[in-house]
Formats: structure tokens, C-alpha cells, sequence
């Protein structure tokens, strides 16, 4: 070839090296599928995960609630000077930043002289010389949580938090006969699964002690909710199609795009296998099929062939694997086990018999120390074992060949009303723990129906050989897991033991919920509290003035902090005339809440400085005072107790 021949030559390679592109280069590089939203909150606590967003769409009710920087006024997400919403159509990866403003004066009147705040204290002038009853006993951690029920728990452990998610066993006001309820104002006492499961509860901490109430996630609009403080307009429905939702199950999986993934499956009642996710275990969560994962239709799924088509069980191994088990009913061939497609919201297999000695309902899968395992409860209302070292395992492979009884029913435990059996068994920073229900909480209300029951935790063994130590269930529950940080924002439904008080949620609150229902004498503490060396000087609440025609217009709130409480009252269970609640401590602070005029009804924050530096550890109180007065809650008031006259409890800070 000639020299000048091969420098062309040379030339025209180079040039392709160089970039140039070749002819309808634009139609060799992929369209995305999705862009990704980034959020930079610009110095306020926490994080928000990142939303993968369909290209040309908007993130909808995916996009974050606003968030809540104490002392400060959030003005929306920004690029630039250009805003976005979740109405924001996503045209590429972005990173959105918060913008805050400072507060501005605060919306309520001046602190009065400190006597003037201590005075409202003083029982010698009307205040509650004895606290309101708690639901648990002081010092006890189950239930986890009394302001509200939480029945076949699954447990979901991510990072650093655990987060529980039950049905919301509900307290149903008027009467239930032939399957219609008609609405009063009494407590229909025998509760009622069709009528009582109302959406999902979602709790979460990082301590096992001190529970954050995140709320409901009304699922598929099944059934018509009875709690006052919940109106159903205020949790817009998941799914498009009408469905209830009972004993979820909950794992999460980081995705080929590299974000994580959570996914919730729930019975709906008896019928179908539903699926939703979310892009942050708290939510909000979406529905990604709008229809029923498996329903009467699927392959081996007929009413004919599995009885109770429910209480799904869900898994993911470590190699992205999913699977679900579910069903049940008893004195059939009723249990199914099928492998989830990589997606988790489809099925990779026809579901298979799967149906252990004695299935009655809720099956759990888990893996402890590479080893799989299935545990169900059986027809005698306890929960029995078996494993294996593959999950697809023949059922007749998995040992021992008779199920190992590992925990009794909680009737024969800690002698509830013969409520039925439901667990979870999962780890937890190094640990095995089990999480079930039982009707402590309605047994300490009065409330005497087997359907109204409470989330508890304990701990689990396994032995060298596999099998299970006998569960106990306790009412004191386990240890707390490290201390607890006041110098951080923390949610006032945060929560380790109360007395009086419910959670409803509220627009601009920063977790969405607030603690409510506030009557003097009422009260909410933690445990664990650590002010380390230097101590607090300082603390700031966050709290909404009331704002509707019960409450008059002089209306004066407070709380008073206090460290180390003590128990008061019986120490082993509680019943209508076992009673429990807290007293003394040391006062460490007042601040009193009343509203400017034209202010009432708006979120505030204040700051007041201490009655001494705090250090160490304690548990931590806050009392609460309401000029409208006392209210003993009483099983014939209720529906009336669950009110928002006063004011409310959105955030709390120390500072030093």
C-alpha cells in the first residue's frame, strides 16, 4: 500500500478515537426509564432518600412531606432559582435543596414569671394530684406503644432502626350484627376482625424502648375507619381497587439502579396476596400493580384449594432471591410457598404446596446463622418451627419431622382474653428477637373483646443444634439498646410509656403526626435519656395551639419536665381496677403555651432555659397541663377522650 495510502488510513482511525461520531450515533444511547431526585435538606437533621422517577412524570404522592427544621420556616425544595413539587415534571437527575428562612417572633405570648408557670402545677389549685393511668407499667417496654393497637407485626430491620408495621386493630364504636355495624358512641366490646383491621400501623426506633408513631397507611380503603382522630380524607388510599389489609409482612432490597426498595405485602382478608412499596420504610407508599399479587386465579390459589388465602410471609436471601409463603386454615393442604420474580412484585414460579404439620395461619421465613426458617402457627395457637439449609428444600426435607413448638399462645402466657397467635422473628444489632401480639393493652382499658391487640417484643434463642429455646413472653419486654439523644430534633410521638394521650396526624407536623388529646394530669416519658458531661441548659419545643370552637379563646397550655419518675401504682399486670401511673421526679423546666392573638392554630416554637445544667443519664418526662382541665379516661368516654382541644406536641430539643 502506498505511503500516503496508509496516513489516510491513519488519519481516518485516529478520527474515530478522537469521538467522531459515526451516522445515527443518537440512536446507540439508551433512553433512561428514570431520572433520579436527589434531596439536599441544607443543614437540618436527618436525610430523605433519593426518588427514581419515570422519565416525563412527576414523583406525585412519592414526593417527601415538608420537612421540619426547629427555629426555622422551610420555603420549598430549589435548583437554582427554579422550585420543584411533587407536580414537577422530572426531565433529568437532579439535586433539589431545601430553603429556610428564619422563624420570625414567636407565635405565642411571653413566658410569665417562673411561679406564675409553676402554679398551674400546683395541686393545691386544681392540678391532678394523681397522674393519668398508663396502659403499661413504668419500667415495662410492652406493649410497645398504647396510644393505639398493632396486631400481626412484621418487623423490618434497616440501618441503624427497626421498624414495626401491624394491622390496625381499631376500637369500633355502636354495634356489629349480621355483619353490618351500626355507628354509636359505645365501645363494641367483642371487637371485630372485618370491621376492627383499619390500615396499617408503622412504628420504628433505634432502642427498643422509645417507639416513634408514624401512623397509618390506609391500604385499600377497607373498611370505613371508626378512630375520630383519623378522618379517612386525611390518608389518601394506596391502591386504585378496594381491598382490606391484614397481617403484613415487609423486606426491602437495593435494586439494579442501586437505591433500596420496600416492599409490603398484606392479606386482603382471606382472599388475595396484595403488594405495595416505597422508597423509604416510613413512606409514603405507592401501589405498583393495582391489582392483587395472587388471587383466586393463581395457579393452586382456588378457594377450593387453599382455604384462607392470606398472611403472607416474606424473604430475601442474599442473593436477590425473594420468596412468600402464605395461606392457611387448617385441616387442609393449605400452606403455599412460591419464589418471587427479581422485581419482587411478580411471581418467577406457580405457587407450590408448602403446608407444615398442624398449619393453622401466619407464615414467617427468616434466615439466622445460614440456616432457613419456616415457623407458622399451628392449630393450637402456638407458633412451631421447622428449618432447612436451602429455602427451596423439599417440605419433607426440612427437620425435625415434628414441628418444634418454640412459643406458647398469650392467653396461657400472661393470661390475656383467648385472643389468637401471630409472629415474626427477626435480628436486630446481633440479636434475636421475636415480635407477636396479645391484648395486654385492651385488658389494662377495660376493653375486654379478643380483637383489640398490642405489639410486644422479646427475645428469641437459637441453640448450637438449630432448634429454638422456649419463647417467654413478658410483659417487661427487653433491654434498651443504648441511650437515648435529646440534642437532636425528636419527634414528641416518640414515646416509651404515657398516660392519657393519642396521635393523630396533622399537615406541617414534622414526622406528619403530633401527640394530642391533651388533658392536665396527662403525660408522655422516655427512657434512657443521655445529657452526657456538659448537660443541657437549654430546651425547645415545637407545638400548634388549638384553634376550634371547644376551646376558648384564653385557652392556656404547659409542660413541666421532669427527670427520674417513679412507678405508681400495681407492678405485674394491669385491669380495670389494677391500675398504673407515674409520680414525682425532679422538675428541671416549665413552658407555658398560649397563643398571640390571630395566631391559634399554627405551628411555634420556644426556647427556655433550664432550672439547672442536666447531666447524665435519666429517664425523662413531660407533663402536661390544659386549661380546660382533667379528664380520666374511662371505657364509657372513650370515643370522646380521643379530642384535640388543646394543644398539641409536634418536636423537642435540648441544646447546651
Amino acid at each position: 500500500m502506498p505511503i500516503a495510502a496508509i496516513s489516510l488510513m491513519v488519519l481516518f482511525l485516529a478520527s474515530l478515537t478522537m469521538g467522531c461520531p459515526p451516522a445515527n450515533n443518537d440512536a446507540s444511547v439508551p433512553t433512561p426509564s428514570a431520572y433520579t431526585v436527589t434531596f439536599d435538606l441544607n443543614g437540618c437533621d436527618g436525610e430523605l432518600p433519593s426518588l427514581s422517577i419515570p422519565v416525563d412524570t412527576a414523583a406525585g404522592n412519592r414526593w417527601p412531606r415538608d420537612p421540619v427544621w426547629i427555629g426555622k420556616e422551610f420555603g420549598g425544595w430549589f435548583k437554582g432559582e427554579t422550585e420543584y413539587t411533587a407536580e414537577t415534571v422530572i426531565k433529568g437527575n437532579v439535586t433539589v435543596t431545601a430553603k429556610w428562612t428564619a422563624e420570625g417572633s414567636s407565635k405565642l405570648e411571653d413566658q410569665p414569671a417562673a411561679q406564675t408557670i409553676a402554679g398551674l402545677f400546683d395541686t393545691s389549685k386544681g392540678f391532678p394530684a394523681n397522674l393519668s393511668n398508663s396502659w403499661k407499667i413504668w419500667g415495662h417496654h410492652n406493649a410497645l406503644i398504647t396510644q393505639g393497637f398493632g396486631a400481626d407485626p412484621t418487623a423490618l430491620p434497616y440501618k441503624d432502626r427497626l421498624y414495626i408495621i401491624s394491622s390496625n386493630d381499631s376500637l369500633i364504636y355502636g354495634s356489629i350484627a349480621n355483619n353490618v355495624l351500626t355507628p354509636g358512641d359505645d365501645v363494641f366490646d367483642a371487637g371485630s376482625y372485618n370491621f376492627g383491621i383499619q390500615g396499617l400501623r408503622v412504628l420504628s426506633s433505634s432502642d427498643l424502648a422509645n417507639w416513634t408513631d408514624h401512623g397509618l397507611i390506609n391500604v385499600g380503603g377497607k373498611p370505613q375507619w371508626t378512630n375520630p382522630l383519623y378522618p379517612k380524607e386525611d390518608h389518601p388510599q394506596v391502591t386504585s381497587f378496594g381491598t382490606s389489609s391484614w397481617a403484613p409482612s415487609a423486606v426491602w432490597k437495593k435494586m439494579d439502579n442501586g437505591k433500596d426498595k420496600f416492599f409490603m405485602y398484606f392479606g386482603d382478608t382471606g382472599n388475595g396476596i396484595g403488594v405495595i412499596t416505597a422508597d423509604n420504610p416510613a413512606g409514603p407508599w405507592t401501589s405498583p400493580l393495582n391489582k392483587l399479587l395472587i388471587d383466586r386465579n393463581t395457579p393452586n390459589c382456588s378457594e377450593a384449594e387453599v382455604k384462607n388465602l392470606f398472611d403472607p410471609g416474606a424473604f430475601v436471601d442474599d442473593d436477590g432471591w425473594g420468596y412468600l409463603y402464605f395461606g392457611g386454615g387448617g385441616g387442609g393442604d393449605y400452606g403455599r410457598r412460591v419464589r418471587l420474580g427479581k422485581d419482587l412484585i411478580s411471581l418467577d414460579t406457580e405457587p407450590e404446596n408448602f403446608t407444615a404439620l398442624n398449619l393453622f395461619e401466619d407464615n414467617e421465613f427468616t434466615k439466622i446463622g445460614g440456616i432457613y426458617y419456616y415457623s407458622y402457627v399451628n392449630t393450637g395457637t402456638s407458633i412451631a418451627c421447622i428449618w432447612s439449609s436451602d429455602p427451596l428444600e423439599a417440605l419433607e426435607s426440612f427437620r425435625p419431622k415434628t414441628p418444634q413448638v418454640i412459643m406458647a399462645s398469650p392467653t396461657s402466657q400472661l393470661g390475656t382474653v383467648n385472643e389468637n397467635n401471630h409472629h415474626c422473628i427477626f435480628q436486630f444489632k446481633g440479636d434475636v428477637y421475636i415480635t407477636y401480639h396479645a391484648s395486654t393493652v385492651a385488658q389494662a382499658m377495660n376493653v375486654t373483646g379478643t380483637k383489640y391487640r398490642s405489639t410486644h417484643i422479646d427475645k428469641a434463642t437459637v441453640k448450637q443444634d438449630g432448634s429454638f429455646e422456649t419463647i417467654k413472653m413478658t410483659r417487661k419486654g427487653v433491654d434498651q439498646l443504648g441511650k437515648f439523644n435529646p440534642y437532636v430534633q425528636n419527634e414528641a410521638e416518640t414515646i416509651g410509656i404515657q398516660g392519657g394521650v393519642f396521635t393523630r396526624p396533622v399537615d406541617g407536623a414534622s414526622n406528619g403526626m403530633v401527640v394530642t388529646s391533651i388533658d392536665s394530669g396527662d403525660w408522655i416519658a422516655l427512657y434512657g435519656v443521655d445529657f452526657g458531661s456538659d448537660g443541657a441548659k437549654k430546651v425547645t419545643v415545637r407545638v400548634r395551639t388549638p384553634d376550634n370552637s371547644d376551646t376558648p379563646a384564653d385557652y392556656v397550655g404547659a409542660i413541666e419536665l421532669r427527670i427520674d419518675p417513679q412507678g405508681d401504682g400495681e407492678t405485674t399486670s394491669l385491669n380495670a381496677t389494677k391500675t398504673a401511673t407515674i409520680k414525682g421526679g425532679e422538675v428541671i423546666g416549665r413552658v407555658q403555651i398560649k397563643a398571640k392573638a390571630g395566631e391559634a392554630g399554627k405551628f411555634t416554637t420556644v426556647t427556655v432555659n433550664l432550672e439547672k445544667t442536666v447531666t447524665g443519664v435519666h429517664d425523662l418526662a413531660f407533663i402536661f397541663y390544659s386549661s380546660l382541665g382533667a379528664k380520666a379516661i374511662t371505657k364509657a368516654n372513650l370515643k370522646e377522650s380521643h379530642h384535640k382541644n388543646g394543644f398539641e406536641f409536634d418536636q423537642w430539643q435540648f441544646s447546651k
